[in-house]
């Protein structure tokens, strides 16, 4: 469950082409803080599950419907993305839950 508030602007390292879909690198700091492989985490507001990560950076396969539904489609290197992390039962709302 995420909030809708944004924690962190990440950078777009990379998009390469995988089947219909692809997989991104996000550059990032705060929401790396914890992660693991198998955690969500939302890019743009889109939910999407963590299936690398190094030292500043995530990736995560994107479908090719998730790219036709968001603003993923559009994006390239270079480009910034809104970041943020799952909502943890522990934690207040300082928001609307989305």
């Amino acid at each position: 469950m995420f909030t809708g508030i944004v924690e962190e602007l990440g950078t777009v390292l990379a998009i390469e082409a995988q089947g219909l879909g692809v997989r991104a690198r996000i550059g990032a700091t705060a929401v790396l803080e914890g992660a693991k492989r198998g955690d969500s985490t939302a890019v743009d507001g889109c939910c999407l599950t963590v299936v690398e990560l190094g030292d500043g950076w995530f990736e995560a396969d994107v479908s090719d419907e998730s790219l036709r539904r968001t603003t993923l489609g559009a994006r390239q290197a270079g480009d910034r993305v809104n970041l943020e992390r799952p909502l943890l039962v522990t934690d207040r709302l300082g928001g609307h839950i989305v």
